[in-house]
């Protein structure tokens, strides 16, 4: 049973969808900064708001923070986090169905011109066979 596990965990899914999660979470963090430190700033400079989660601010002040309970301008963070994250992950999927149809074009090719050298050896052996027969 220890075996059986050893040989799951060593095959090549488990490890790459690992290396994925923590690349996706540190890119998460990424996108996190990009957006409370750049873009809702540039935001609250257009809606003159010093930060964007003041904006639509609403419910008791949580004696802890602060901060009133709820914000509006934190879930539009929020939103913009998810729209970046979203782009990404397309251009990241488009470039990967670009290159796969590469491969698969190249491959195409390799076959069709086996074949094509197939048909050629068959026409050389066929003349030869014709040529022993007379």
């Amino acid at each position: 049973m220890i075996k059986e596990f050893r040989n799951f965990i060593n095959r090549g899914n488990v490890v790459e969808l690992g290396v994925a999660f923590v690349m996706g979470a540190s890119f998460k963090s990424l996108v996190d900064v990009f957006t409370k430190r750049v873009v809702e700033p540039v935001i609250g400079l257009l809606i003159n708001l010093p930060n964007l989660e003041n904006l639509g601010l609403f419910g008791d002040v949580d004696p802890s923070s602060g901060l009133r309970a709820g914000s509006v301008g934190a879930f539009l963070g929020e939103i913009i986090n998810y729209t970046i994250i979203a782009f990404v992950m397309f251009l990241v999927i488009k470039a990967y169905n670009h290159f796969e149809d590469m491969v698969v074009d190249e491959e195409t090719d390799e076959v069709a011109s086996e074949s094509k050298e197939v048909i050629l050896l068959k026409e050389i052996r066929d003349g030869i066979n014709n040529l022993s027969n007379k």
